[in-house]
């Protein structure tokens, strides 16, 4: 008996094609929206997983709150606290290379200088650190063009997209030389333009190598430091132990803050994780437009074959059997929409993917889409779950039919 309602539904979804298409259309771009945007938050989590993941051996010590996280674009950028105008010592620096389980510890020096080019003045944010740090905390950022500093290298500097391209009227190009504080610099690389998922701001720097900073500033101020342990499970440990030092120190109890990769990465996990959950809620709108389109469907289909429900209860179908046929129906609409949903999402991630990395919203993180079985089980059982729920109401209608009315009905 099975079989044979199976067979009906099928046989009248064929009858009405043009309608049906157009309903596991709507079925499709929703299971579409939730698949891409799965495979796009999956792949993003493995992607930032497998960034951070080289530097689980890494502290960043820094004053104030340190280390913040903000979702921008599609991913959870990182970012250094405001300059509040407190600095780590030398004291504090030499209290952490005595702290048993460090390896090597690297600082790095921040001031506000004048930057001249083309007759133009801008106020920009100046970095000093050795090359080995400075590629620890910029190597995974994309670079536009050019290349970051290496040790030897004297009056040259890296700068940022907005101040290659937005500060002044001209842009700045790889040999360009910019005057900082009176000096001239030979602009050695400029970052590309940052987006979400990037472990450190680089929009509106300017880097210089220590060497360099100290000559131009004159100053010291130690605005972190990047402290690199021997143990990776001995990180959590040593961050408290760098915490203490530097608060017994300064006399505050939050005047520093010792943050671990490992941290970071659950923070940035988590936005991403609030993010994925808010866009599935949106796309589940399409489903709820194509849950309604399916009811709608179905009850013109109801309306359409009363006299033949009737003829089918005059001879000895039941309610039962009734109700069976249209949820079938139901199903197989949503079922066939839902695998087409969901072949559209692994293109359409690929597509997301590619416009994410030509805008600039990867934030140097290559994304690429990872579509899991769970994401498919998923589409899978929601579309049949649609379906179902769908048909429910148009159903029941059928099945409670007087069969000597719909006989009669014309």
């Amino acid at each position: 008996m099975l079989k044979d309602n199976f067979n009906l539904a099928y046989k009248n979804i064929r009858e009405r094609m043009s309608r049906s298409i157009l309903t596991l259309l709507g079925i499709a771009i929703g299971i579409m929206a939730i698949t891409s945007l799965m495979a796009i938050g999956e792949g993003m989590q493995d992607a930032v997983t497998g960034e951070l993941s080289s530097l689980s051996d890494t502290i960043i010590v820094t004053t104030g709150e340190g280390i913040s996280t903000s979702s921008m674009g599609m991913g959870g950028g990182i970012s250094l606290s405001e300059d509040n105008g407190e600095y780590l010592t030398e004291r504090d620096i030499a209290d952490i290379q005595r702290i048993h389980g460090v390896k090597d510890v690297n600082t790095q020096l921040s001031s506000i200088g004048i930057a001249r080019y083309n007759g133009e003045d801008v106020s920009v944010y100046i970095i000093g650190m050795e090359t080995e740090p400075m590629e620890l905390k910029y190597g995974l950022e994309d670079i536009e063009s050019g290349s970051l500093l290496k040790e030897g290298d004297k009056n040259k500097i890296v700068i940022g997209y907005d101040v290659a391209h937005e500060y002044f009227d001209t842009d700045v190009y790889i040999g360009g030389r910019i005057k900082i504080n009176g000096k001239k610099f030979v602009v050695n690389g400029i970052f590309a333009k940052q987006g979400g998922g990037s472990i450190s701001p680089t929009s509106n720097v300017i880097l210089l190598t220590l060497g360099d900073f100290k000559k131009l500033t004159g100053e010291s101020n130690i605005r972190s430091a990047t402290v690199k342990v021997y143990d990776i499970d001995e990180v959590d440990s040593i961050a408290e132990k760098i915490e203490q030092e530097i608060n017994e120190n300064h006399g505050e109890d939050d005047y520093a803050t010792a943050t671990t990769m490992s941290s970071i990465l659950e923070s940035i996990q988590s936005v991403i994780g609030i993010m994925q959950m808010v866009l599935l809620a949106i796309a589940s709108i399409a489903l709820v437009v194509a849950s309604i389109g399916i009811m709608n469907t179905m009850l013109t289909s109801v309306m359409e074959r009363t006299h033949d429900i009737g003829i089918m209860k005059a001879i000895g179908a039941t309610n039962k059997d009734v109700m069976l046929i249209f949820i079938i129906e139901g199903i197989l609409v949503s079922v066939v929409g839902g695998t087409f949903g969901i072949l559209f999402g692994i293109f359409g991630s690929q597509a997301i993917s590619a416009l994410m990395a030509r805008s600039g919203m990867g934030g140097g993180i290559t994304l690429i889409p990872v579509i899991t079985m769970t994401s498919v089980g998923l589409a899978v059982g929601v579309s049949i779950l649609v379906g179902i729920l769908s048909s429910l109401y148009p159903a029941w209608k059928a099945a409670r039919m007087s069969p000597i009315e719909a006989v009669r009905y014309e």
